[in-house]
């Protein structure tokens, strides 16, 4: 299923909790097994909008002195109701509840049949969403509301045990005028001519189904058959639209017997006993072997055939194996959206996995916790975040990072085994676990604790390089480091690929596993690398996206998932320029500066081959909208700056750029961008614009300046006794003088433009980038 709801929608949920949250309580199949519904729709008039039916539930007692049954039944009217063909009026439905008590008690291995009339106008979710819907000439279902809680729909049109774990045979017979077709599951068993008008459309199925997953759509469609070889057997397909609709089907689902083959490779042949797609007003919604698939998608390209596939993958994740609770949700929906972009890896390359793996996370990282209203884990999510960002989006990045801790040949191999073990049965997150630590023999608890069972993110980065060239090769060890974003605990047991590259292009990737805060291991190469990179082939979900370009010519190139675009203006050979946008606070400073505050949600790794000659500038947007900067800039008069340092263990300086923009956003461009990392900064108007009170003793600072304030040029002195640089910012964040320090020399005198005046701020620097001490200066007129 792929929901498309809004806020509303989750404020209808708290409401429509209150009155339906009970059924499940009392409606229970504990009693009974094997399950087989006979469900007929023998009037459905779309002109009223009601239907008139009945329904046999068929059950094999499992205990002895079974006295009643309860069913679930929402807004239609009950006329009638029958046990083993005897009329039974000791019955009362009452908020949704048939509760049917029997003449006789059963025992255990009888078998009882419940034949149930009802008519009426069947339920909606208040959602507009699932229940029994009406368009025009059209009716249909579809199996869960996301405003209901339970969100299980069979009940809004046939009487039943409604829920994720109870799984049924199903015949589902409809009777329309002969100029209406209708679908549901399983295959065609029959089609009758009634001989008055009428056609009735008898549907079977062979595996059992879960009531929400069973469907009917009637109207005036047109079928189109066809077949897919399959690995074991030819699956009938068919195709139920709008005459209008027919035409574009071949060009819409070009892909779909390729798309299905990739699936059966990765996870098993194909579980139903066709591949059905029926038009809708309204969808998308995974219907076993009948999928509800809205007008929209019918649209003569290709542009939504992630749609049609994230559906299609619902057959084995969610369908065939079926989520034991609406708080495992993530087992159907995660899996789901994960194949949007697991086809297009096999039929458009691995590049095409990446881009659409990388874009989705950025939206997680992005919007997800603001979607759902905070960070959530996917295990035993709330219902009223069953259909939310974190279930479907979170739950595919988990899958992603899932794959990769395993490997493909464990990973795909498990994965079969598993959806052939729970075939048409249920399965929740611990079911999941411990079937992958048995099959696979690792130890799959500290994967499900962060990924899964914790809120929040890891997020890793190399904290430290140090490079022994012992030749024939390099021996290089790195230390790398994990911080948390909502993470309330460090991941354990973690599995991250290191990536060393030469100057002449050689690569070399191993893995280190660690647990905790950090990790240390030395590796050797046959090289000595420029470049160290964590996770370059993308593998993990963690609080990172990043993105990897091989530059051969001048121009423009844009990271959309990194927040970040450069511009080559001279290239003399290749340069490969990774960008990671890390979505955690950077360290801070090493050495405060009075005034200086630094972004508290992120900043940006630069990496790659910059070979001799290659000249780009780099673009980082700076914004409050999208609540990166929302703490940054806190009044119109504050200056936004840009720090760099070339790695973790060199302290943040300020450093060269152009600005365009305002205090709300705009952008930072630096001329000439080097491997190092950046993040933003700003200095505090607050601080900035305090009378000369807050200037220091002249004992206790390294940097004096004299006369401060003053009307025209400042002296500089300082008692520090090794090289570095007096770099000089004004109050706009602009670096303004620039000049080395050498100590015992001469005081350094500076004189700013004549007409310009108000406050500066000169900071002290080691010869290698460290802070020293930094001090305001004020320039004010007589």
């Amino acid at each position: 299923m792929n929901k498309r709801f809004t806020v509303f929608t989750l404020f209808l949920t708290l409401i429509v909790s209150i009155s339906l949250k009970s059924q499940n309580a009392t409606c229970s199949t504990q009693d009974f097994d094997a399950i087989h519904y006979e469900i007929k729709l023998t009037e459905v008039n779309t002109a009223e909008k009601t239907l008139t039916a009945n329904t046999n539930v068929k059950a094999l007692c499992l205990k002895n002195n079974i006295n009643k049954v309860c069913l679930e039944l929402l807004s239609l009217n009950v006329d009638s109701v029958f046990v083993n063909n005897v009329r039974n009026n000791n019955y009362t439905h009452t908020d949704g509840v048939l509760t049917v008590n029997f003449s006789q008690n059963f025992q255990q291995n009888d078998t009882v049949n419940i034949l149930v009339y009802y008519h009426g106008t069947p339920f909606i979710d208040l959602s507009g969403w699932g229940g029994f819907h009406f368009a025009g000439d059209f009716a249909y279902n579809l199996g869960v509301g996301f405003s209901s809680i339970p969100h299980n729909l069979g009940k809004a049109w046939f009487p039943c045990f409604d829920n994720f774990t109870d799984r049924a045979l199903f015949d589902v017979l409809i009777t329309t005028s002969n100029d209406k077709q209708a679908t549901s599951g399983g295959f065609l068993y029959d089609t009758i001519d009634n001989g008055n008008g009428t056609t009735t459309w008898h549907w079977k199925t062979e595996h059992t189904l879960p009531t929400y997953l069973i469907s009917a759509s009637i109207g005036k469609y047109f079928t189109i058959e066809d077949s897919f070889v399959g690995q074991y057997d030819t699956v009938p397909i068919t195709f139920t639209c709008r005459a209008g609709d027919t035409a574009r089907i071949a060009s819409t689902f070009v892909n779909l017997k390729e798309i299905t083959s990739i699936f059966e490779d990765c996870f098993g042949a194909y579980p139903f006993e066709r591949i059905g797609f029926t038009a809708t007003s309204n969808g998308a919604m995974e219907h076993a072997a009948n999928i509800s698939y809205p007008y929209s998608g019918w649209s003569g390209n290709t542009d939504l055939e992630w749609w049609y596939a994230h559906e299609l993958s619902h057959m084995w994740f969610g369908d065939a194996v079926t989520c034991s609770s609406a708080g495992h949700m993530w087992l159907n929906e995660g899996w789901a959206v994960w194949c949007e972009s697991l086809y297009k890896e096999f039929l458009y390359g691995k590049d095409a996995y990446k881009n659409n793996m990388r874009k989705k996370l950025k939206d997680v990282l992005l919007k997800t916790h603001k979607t759902d209203g905070g960070y959530y884990a996917l295990y035993d999510i709330p219902e009223t975040l069953t259909y939310g960002s974190t279930v479907y989006d979170k739950g595919g990045q988990v899958v992603h990072t899932l794959r990769n801790y395993l490997g493909d040949s464990i990973f795909f191999d498990a994965v079969k085994e598993y959806i052939n073990t729970y075939k048409y049965s249920h399965a929740s997150s611990d079911t999941l676990k411990n079937f992958l630590t048995l099959h696979t023999g690792i130890d799959m608890a500290p994967f499900f604790e962060t990924w899964v069972e914790s809120p929040g993110f890891p997020h890793f980065s190399i904290d430290s390089i140090v490079i022994s060239p012992t030749c024939p090769h390099s021996e290089v060890e790195v230390t790398v480091r994990q911080r948390l974003k909502e993470l309330p605990n460090y991941a354990n047991d973690n599995h991250v690929e290191i990536t060393f590259v030469s100057n002449t292009w050689q690569f070399y990737t191993d893995t280190m596993i660690f647990s905790g805060a950090t990790g240390k291991k030395k590796f050797y190469m046959a090289f000595e690398p420029v470049a160290t990179m964590i996770d370059y082939n993308e593998k993990i979900s963690d609080a990172t996206t990043d993105e990897a370009v091989i530059i051969k010519q001048v121009g423009a190139y844009n990271f959309p998932e990194t927040f970040m675009s450069i511009n080559t203006t001279n290239i003399t050979d290749s340069a490969l320029v990774r960008v990671t946008h890390n979505w955690v606070a950077p360290d801070s400073l090493k050495n405060n500066i009075k005034g200086l505050r630094l972004s508290d949600t992120r900043y940006w790794t630069i990496e790659g081959v910059f070979p001799e000659g290659f000249v780009t500038s780099g673009k980082f947007p700076y914004t409050k909208t999208q609540g990166f900067e929302l703490n940054l800039t806190q009044n119109r008069n504050d200056s936004i700056v840009m720090l760099y340092r070339i790695n973790a263990s060199k302290d943040w300086s300020p450093i060269n750029f152009n600005i365009s923009g305002t205090w709300m956003g705009g952008n930072i461009t630096i001329d000439t961008l080097k491997p190092g990392e950046y993040t933003f900064a700003a200095w505090d108007y607050n601080y900035l614009n305090t009378d000369d009170s807050y200037i220091s003793k002249v004992e206790k600072s390294i940097i004096n300046i004299y006369p401060n304030p003053t009307s025209e040029h400042f002296n500089i002195i300082s008692n520090y006794k090794s090289d570095g640089y007096i770099k000089i910012f004004d109050s706009e964040g602009k670096l303004v003088f620039s000049q080395k320090y050498i100590p015992d020399r001469s005081t350094i005198k500076w004189q700013p433009n004549s007409d310009i005046y108000g406050n500066y701020i000169i900071v002290l620097f080691d010869k290698n980038g460290k802070l020293i001490d930094s001090q305001k200066a004020i320039r004010s007129r007589r």
